[in-house]
């Protein structure tokens, strides 16, 4: 399912975010797009601090390789994207992207979703949080919509994004924990879907995405 000869493209030379387009073939993304999970079974996750602000809900599906009880509800499709986000031969293939040994890191994968009016704030991550990877399932999303992925050099928010990438399906972008970034506001009624890989150097018992520390 994933196109793992997808091309992977560093933004710019000082920022260690690497953008892959059509790393999901379109046939697989309509079957996706059919059956993804329910909306009621996601966890609403809201944070506002003096580090950064978002809105978003999601909902867990693996550890370290392990499946989570959520995956137990996924169609046969979702079922395999996940095996296949999980399979030693696509983190290999992260790896060679950033150039670093992923194979042996606590990593976390799940989906979320953004509504309209949801957002993520300017900010960098966590320093103990190696990898971030975020793949969209959203056909057709309007150029209008908002929910872009924006690449910064800087926390300045009068600095334009150096990249800003709406999330259309089959997009991946991969990011280290130095590289700032945001998600605009959805302004588009439809709701955004994708799913979401976190590689730790040393995992926090609790995280922005997961503050109550549950898998």
């Amino acid at each position: 399912m994933l196109r793992h000869d997808a091309h992977f493209v560093q933004t710019d030379d000082l920022i260690a975010a690497h953008i892959a387009e059509g790393i999901l073939r379109d046939s697989d993304v309509r079957e996706l797009d059919a059956t993804y999970p329910a909306l009621d079974s996601f966890e609403k996750v809201v944070v506002s601090n003096r580090v950064k602000r978002f809105q978003l809900s999601i909902q867990w599906l693996s550890r370290d390789g392990k499946p989570l009880d959520a995956a137990g509800r996924l169609s046969a499709v979702w079922a395999r994207l996940l095996d296949e986000l999980d399979s030693e031969r696509f983190i290999a293939r992260l790896g060679a992207v950033v150039d670093r040994d992923l194979s042996t890191l606590p990593r976390d994968i799940g989906l979320f979703t953004h509504a309209k009016g949801e957002y993520i704030s300017m900010h960098h991550d966590e320093p103990e949080k190696a990898l971030t990877v975020v793949l969209y399932f959203n056909q057709d999303w309007p150029a209008d919509g908002g929910g872009h992925f924006e690449v910064r050099v800087s926390h300045n928010p009068s600095t334009a994004p150096v990249q800003s990438l709406p999330p259309d399906a089959g997009t991946m972008i991969a990011f280290d924990s130095s590289v700032w970034h945001a998600t605009s506001t959805v302004t588009t009624g439809r709701t955004l879907r994708a799913a979401v890989l976190e590689f730790w150097r040393e995992r926090p018992a609790k995280t922005a995405l997961n503050p109550s520390g549950e898998g």
